[in-house]
């Protein structure tokens, strides 16, 4: 069983915003066993102190980033469909993107040949509408964790045949002066890789990966726009 922590970052150039995920991957048993270990996270510098985390704990990180034209965000936006009736286009730009995230950082864990079958995903709070965030997590229960099987047997392999994809819940922040938990020091880990992502894949040997989904994400959400997703 893994623990997937998500969180997302943003960065506003003067045509073009950028949002950054990055999730991890750990065994449950790991943190479980001693949540001391996730707390060396803290030490400074910060880049440091996690790379030697996520190495102690043998855990994989991936960091996707997407930068679109401002004139795509569209700050008030409302898309619909015809399961989701109403979401901020914000809103429809992040799902996307964690949803793409996760995708690629379970075929990190296929490509390392690494096994991954129940995975609980944590995530830093977001207010999607109700009938988005069912969507959302029925896109990466079922579509996702098919498509992950079928690549996965095209490649002969049957390290994901029991992948599934159980809780999908959002992390709480902690009170002033109150101690994190495992899953609020997950994602403040996964927020920390979004700002450091660089510096830090170059200390982790291959450990955390970094990665455009621009285009992708581009093309999925300017459908909204009428667009097809083929044009370029």
């Amino acid at each position: 069983m893994h623990y997937f922590f998500v969180d997302e970052s943003y960065r506003d150039g003067l045509a073009q915003r950028t949002i950054s995920v990055g999730c991890w991957a750990v065994e449950q048993a790991r943190p479980n066993q001693g949540e001391e270990l996730l707390r060396q996270a803290f030490r400074p510098p910060v880049e440091d102190g996690i790379c030697s985390v996520l190495k102690r704990l043998d855990a994989l990180a991936l960091v996707a980033s997407a930068t679109l034209d401002k004139s795509l965000w569209r700050t008030g936006e409302i898309d619909g469909t015809d399961d989701i009736p109403a979401m901020a286009r914000a809103d429809n730009i992040w799902s996307h993107c964690v949803t793409f995230t996760a995708a690629r950082l379970i075929l990190q864990h296929l490509q390392s040949g690494r096994p991954l079958d129940n995975v609980d995903i944590y995530f830093d709070p977001k207010s999607l509408k109700r009938q988005h965030e069912e969507a959302w997590e029925k896109t990466l229960r079922a579509l996702v964790v098919s498509q992950a099987k079928r690549f996965a047997a095209q490649l002969g392999s049957n390290r994901l045949k029991k992948l599934r994809i159980r809780h999908i819940e959002p992390v709480r922040k902690p009170t002033e002066g109150e101690a994190h938990n495992k899953f609020q020091i997950g994602t403040w880990i996964a927020d920390k890789l979004c700002a450091h992502a660089s510096q830090m894949s170059e200390v982790a040997a291959g450990r955390i990966k970094t990665c455009d989904m621009s285009d992708t994400i581009r093309r999925t959400v300017q459908q909204w726009d009428g667009r097809s997703f083929h044009d370029d």
